[in-house]
């Protein structure tokens, strides 16, 4: 779920803390999850190779591993910190192999899926995240995919501020509205949402297929085939 700097520093709390509190920072993280890994249940591929760009704390690949069956996973993330709560999630789930590295500078291994939560938006640039894409379909074997969970603007502003507002008063479940607001600044310094319309569009000039499997308020999950 990670890449680039430490997500303690990024989201402002102990790394230990990560897996008690993303939950009330983004709004329906579990049914996001849960309709990830569903996507990769249904895609029913025989003992893949799951490559997770922005592993963080493993909580979406072991919920891929448990919808596929024999599985292997190679999971890649900047934050060695990170991983090293990830390992221990998945320590008796085998093969697992997990890389510290940024996903957006080292080769992606040859693989049946790929699979992304609430990392790719750390890609700041349009042309990068084109790049990113790209790369990932040519690590993608025929009749493969791509499953990704993350944060996707409207087209309408109007749509994509009430989003907003609705983000913030999530956070206000559990913080002032002071502490939300500072939440959602710091964020906005690493964090780049680009339109649905732009990554569907990105997605299919690199040769996938894609369709939203998912969608509440600002997030969504996108099936790429």
């Amino acid at each position: 779920m990670t890449d680039g700097s430490g997500v303690s520093a990024h989201l402002q709390i102990p790394l230990h803390e990560y897996d008690g509190r993303i939950r009330t920072f983004v709004p329906h993280y579990e049914e996001m999850l849960d309709e990830a890994a569903g996507a990769v249940r249904t895609l029913g591929f025989a003992a893949p190779v799951i490559v997770d760009l922005g592993t963080g704390t493993g909580a979406l690949a072991a919920r891929c591993l448990e919808a596929a069956p024999g599985g292997s996973l190679i999971g890649i993330d900047a934050d060695p910190g990170m991983l090293s709560i990830a390992r221990a999630r998945l320590v008796r789930a085998e093969p697992v192999e997990l890389r510290v590295g940024s996903f957006a500078e080292v080769a992606l291994p040859a693989c049946q899926l790929i699979v992304a939560s609430l990392s790719l938006h750390h890609i700041a640039a349009p042309g990068a995240k084109r790049a990113l894409y790209r790369r990932c379909r040519e690590a993608v074997s025929p009749g493969g995919a791509m499953v990704l969970a993350d944060c996707y603007l409207p087209s309408s502003e109007q749509i994509a501020a009430e989003g907003m507002r609705k983000w913030h008063r999530h956070l206000e479940q559990f913080y002032s509205p002071s502490e939300s607001e500072s939440f959602l600044k710091a964020w906005a310094q690493e964090d780049t949402y680009f339109r649905l319309v732009e990554e569907l569009e990105w997605l299919g000039e690199a040769g996938f297929s894609p369709e939203v499997l998912w969608r509440r308020d600002l997030f969504a999950v996108l099936l790429c085939r």
